[in-house]
């Protein structure tokens, strides 16, 4: 076992992952668990795609969580990972995340008003 500068450098850069991934987690726990009349009174939004979104980034982080702590391991025991999980689960960690920045986006929009055409009359 390895337990150079690489290795503390990969085991900080671990832990930082893990508690981004830690947060982002139980913000969709707390936020699943919230009570559903406060919900209701409190988000005019669509719930459905609030809950889609947090799960996307909750799922994207602890992904490229486990990427990064695959690696760590790896660094650990003088392995490499081979290249194609690699790239597979980057890129699965950032669709998700995209996946959930655009639920988000959506939900920053205002919902568009349908328009009556103005009377024939007047």
């Amino acid at each position: 076992m390895a337990f150079g500068a690489a290795f503390w450098t990969a085991a900080g850069f671990t832990a930082f992952l893990g508690v981004i991934a830690f947060v982002s987690f139980m913000a969709y726990w707390s936020l699943r668990r919230m009570d559903e009349v406060v919900l209701r009174a409190r988000m005019y939004m669509n719930r459905k795609r609030l809950f889609r979104g947090f799960l996307s980034v909750a799922i994207g982080m602890i992904t490229l969580f486990a990427l990064v702590l695959a690696g760590l391991v790896g660094t650990a025991f003088d392995v490499t990972l081979p290249s194609e999980t690699s790239l597979a689960a980057f890129v699965a960690a950032f669709v998700f995340i995209g996946f959930g920045c655009y639920d988000f986006y959506g939900l920053s929009r205002p919902p568009v008003m349908k328009r009556s055409p103005p009377p024939e009359g007047g």
